[in-house]
């Protein structure tokens, strides 16, 4: 079934079912240091996963080279995906500084009742122009120039409030997914260090 194109269409991915299901039928444990590698890996709290340059699709913990999708491809898709919705996705990510919903809700990364932070959408706006910039341009379109007055808190907290909420196959296939989630950090990263710089 994975040979098929049609199928990144409607496979989900790793990341996506270890945080979906658990609000569903209760929580895993992880047991042991080998366990806590894969999830971290899975996570991207690695260190490697969801950073430039990407592992080869093949040495992910799920390997996409089956989704028949082209590094190329998927930055597309990528990009298409945030710039159909962008208005939305930019107010989505701007909760990051808003205050949680009431009731609060049982799924820990859902959180349909919570406020948007407006103040932070103009830099919200900028650091996701900036990701959808680098996955147009591919390899190498991270080092444009950022936008001045991007604090490093506000965008942290933004653009990784969306990635750790990307949903594989609802928001993009996953091939796009780990594109965008990398290339989101990448930004974080760099917002960061350019601060640094100055200060």
């Amino acid at each position: 079934m994975e040979a098929r194109p049609s199928y990144r269409h409607i496979a989900s991915d790793f990341y996506t079912h270890c945080h979906d299901l658990p609000p569903q039928i209760g929580r895993c444990h992880i047991s042991g240091a080998e366990a806590q590698r894969w999830a971290d890996c899975i996570d991207g709290a690695d260190g490697r996963a969801w950073r430039l340059p990407l592992l080869k699709a093949d040495d992910e913990p799920q390997p996409l080279g089956g989704f028949g999708q082209q590094d190329e491809a998927a930055r597309r898709e990528a990009a298409e995906r945030v710039i159909a919705n962008h208005r939305n996705i930019v107010r989505f990510a701007a909760r990051a500084g808003g205050r949680p919903g009431f009731p609060p809700a049982s799924a820990p990364l859902s959180d349909p009742r919570a406020s948007v932070l407006e103040a932070s959408i103009p830099q919200v706006d900028a650091a996701l122009r900036h990701a959808v910039h680098a996955l147009l341009d591919g390899p190498g379109g991270a080092t444009a120039r950022l936008s001045d007055g991007l604090e490093p808190p506000v965008v942290a907290a933004s653009l990784g409030y969306l990635r750790d909420r990307i949903s594989v196959p609802r928001d993009m296939g996953a091939p796009a997914a780990r594109h965008l989630r990398a290339n989101l950090n990448e930004v974080i990263e760099r917002v960061g260090a350019a601060a640094a710089a100055v200060a």
